[in-house]
């Protein structure tokens, strides 16, 4: 629980909106997601004026996840409520007084927690002589109340109180980026556990003398929480502090040139801290880590009319480091053991990139793009007994070329090559060495010549996966998938569109001798989506409905080798078969769209869906090891009607 905010969101953030003193929005949406699995959700949101200077304001909200399947049926099953009171105490709106409620449960994890604070705020613009500033102000905000929270058996409740105090200063006009610093903490006592947060920041801008082509940025925060819970008859601390640094800088070098550079420090550290709340509960060790992300980007920009090039360096590291405290007061001995084996876990990770891309227009209608990137990653671990430690490098290049040519058609073609490898450094894991060979081809084309349009594209990318290790070879990889979207449309009439989508994509895995050059095929599958129909539109002035009638039809199918078992009394008691699994759905599909200016929209599909799964297979010559079926395993085949829907509504009331 976090004072003064809740999973909905802080109530007290947003000024009244002028153009209104009444809304409410109710919004919902149901989707199924599975064969019996559907999710929910709904809202209700809102504010009420009471007067010049009164508000009320409101959010309900709930959260779903089913399924039939289980015991009990609900997955998930989350309520929230907040409810505000604000009164402004002067005509300037300077002081304000108000009150929150808030209410959360989660059935699913039997637990509630709710909470009442009053809050005391002050609000005023800290530059008033200007008049041209009236965005510069400070804001000071004090919260007090009480807290309850219900989980693992436990009910507690406590004071909760906060403070929130905010400054933005424009120092160099509206224009530019504000001076911001804003420090918050909230804390509340619930019986033995405490729940506090701490946040401090300061972000800033400053660009050095009218047009000055230097600009820095910078910021600085510092971050603390503390949460508390129960755990085997002990309440668990968990302290994190994250302090963190950025700096940032632009230098314009010529008019077509430019120098950016970022830099960031992060210090994370977290800390499992316990205490015991009878004494035969268990003992457990306090423990913690500590953490150093270190992050650079350096870039180069040029920009001409026919030609934009950028290049730049990026450089991240994270280290992390685990340490123990003695709190179960082990001999010297166990504990140096314990401590070992939490600093196998020790790592650290090192990226090195390097990227460039350049952006060539020969012509008005032809452009060619060439990417090109080189990555390195190192991953450290000090202790002998982690098997992690290993280098990572990646290479990537790629060209691109687009071209528009007359009657609306339009061209495109990529072709990119990569290669990576993955080294492992210790012996334990130096079998899983390997490098990786892939290749890219995606062509496409847009047509679009008057009411007719056109589009296709296809992709088309090969993996070459080769062991270092000799005795490894029998584990070389080859795939191949193939993507490829053919999309039609046709109007009709002025408000009547003819639509058709076609996706298909095809997955190929094979056994590869990588010194011959020459593959075996393993597993083989293929997926058809096909979708056709008709879409009425109206148009009107409060807004705009549709109409969409259509047919899908989804198909899977898994194409692989499996042993039949066989029941002949002389022979082999198995047979290799060429199986192929399929599953097809297919059915009517219905979508209406309602989008109003204000009032109600509606966003609705169904899609009527007759699902059947069967198999069918080819005999083969000799046997096999893998797996097998049975004749009568493989004559079974489900039929169902599954309707697959999906609703979106909201609904917006308000007077002026």
């Amino acid at each position: 629980m976090v004072v003064g905010a809740t999973a909905f969101g802080p109530v007290f953030n947003q000024p009244r909106p002028a153009s209104r003193d009444t809304l409410l929005l109710l919004a919902t949406r149901a989707r199924r997601v599975g064969i019996s699995t559907f999710v929910q959700t709904s809202s209700a949101r809102g504010f009420l004026s009471l007067g010049r200077r009164q508000q009320l304001r409101y959010r309900l909200g709930s959260d779903w996840i089913y399924d039939s399947r289980g015991e009990p049926p609900f997955v998930r099953e989350d309520y929230g409520a907040d409810l505000a009171h604000i009164y402004a105490l002067d005509q300037a709106n300077h002081w304000q007084l108000g009150q929150q409620v808030h209410y959360d449960q989660s059935r699913a994890n039997a637990t509630r927690t709710g909470l009442w604070l009053g809050r005391l705020g002050y609000q005023r613009r800290l530059r008033p002589a200007h008049a041209s500033d009236s965005l510069s102000q400070l804001r000071l905000t004090v919260l007090g109340g009480l807290a309850t929270d219900a989980r693992n058996g436990f009910h507690d409740t406590g004071f909760a109180y906060g403070l929130d105090a905010a400054a933005m200063l424009f120092a160099n006009g509206p224009a530019a980026a504000p001076l911001i610093v804003r420090v918050l903490g909230t804390r509340a006592a619930l019986g033995p556990r405490t729940v506090q947060r701490l946040v401090a920041e300061a972000v800033g801008e400053q660009a050095f003398l009218e047009q000055a082509p230097l600009t820095v940025q910078g910021r600085l925060g510092y971050r603390s929480n503390r949460a508390e819970d129960y755990l085997r008859g002990s309440v668990q601390r968990i302290q994190s502090d994250t302090l963190a640094a950025q700096a940032s800088a632009s230098y314009r070098i010529t008019p077509y040139a430019s120098l950016r550079s970022d830099n960031s420090l992060l210090l994370p550290t977290r800390a499992f801290n316990y205490r015991r709340l009878s004494a035969p509960a268990d003992t457990l060790q306090d423990l913690g880590y500590r953490q150093r992300e270190i992050d650079t980007r350096q870039e180069l920009r040029l920009s001409r009319p026919r030609l934009q090039s950028s290049i730049s360096f990026s450089y991240r590291e994270r280290s992390r480091s685990y340490y123990l405290e003695n709190s179960r007061f082990l001999s010297p001995v166990r504990f140096n053991a314990a401590l070992s084996r939490e600093q196998v876990k020790d790592i650290t990770e090192q990226t090195t990139l390097w990227q460039g891309d350049l952006t060539w227009l020969p012509t008005a209608r032809h452009v060619l793009a060439l990417l090109g990137t080189a990555q390195l990653l190192r991953v450290d671990a000090p202790s002998r007994d982690n098997q992690q430690t290993r280098d990572e490098a990646q290479h990537l290049l790629r060209l691109t070329w687009t071209g528009r040519w007359a009657g609306a058609f339009r061209t495109s073609l990529a072709v990119a090559g990569e290669y990576r490898q993955t080294v492992f450094i210790r012996a334990g894991l130096s079998s899983e060495n390997y490098a990786d060979h892939l290749l890219h081809w995606e062509p496409g084309f847009v047509w679009a010549p008057g009411k007719l349009s056109i589009r296709s594209g296809y992709h088309l990318w090969v993996s070459y996966q080769v062991r270092d290790r000799p005795s490894e070879q029998a584990r070389n990889r080859a795939s191949r998938v193939l993507e490829q979207t053919q999309s039609i449309s046709y109007q009709l009439r002025p408000r009547l569109l003819l639509l058709a989508d076609y996706a298909r994509r095809e997955n190929r895995v094979g056994q590869l001798q990588w010194q011959q050059f020459r593959e075996s095929p393993l597993d083989t599958s293929v997926t058809h989506d096909l979708t056709a129909g008709l879409r009425q539109t109206w148009n009107g002035r409060r807004g705009g409905s549709s109409l969409r009638l259509g047919y899908r039809l989804l198909e899977q199918r898994n194409y692989g080798r499996a042993a039949l078992l066989t029941d002949a009394p002389t022979g082999p008691l198995s047979q290799l078969i060429y199986l192929h699994n399929i599953t097809r759905q297919h059915g009517p599909e219905l979508a209406v769209e309602r989008h109003a200016n204000a009032g109600f929209n509606l966003v609705a599909s169904v899609w009527l869906q007759w699902l059947r799964t069967f198999s069918t297979y080819a005999p083969g010559r000799g046997a096999y090891t893998g797996s097998s079926y049975t004749p009568a395993d493989l004559d079974r085949e489900t039929k169902r009607i599954l309707p697959y829907f999906e609703l979106s509504a909201e609904w917006r009331l308000g007077r002026r």
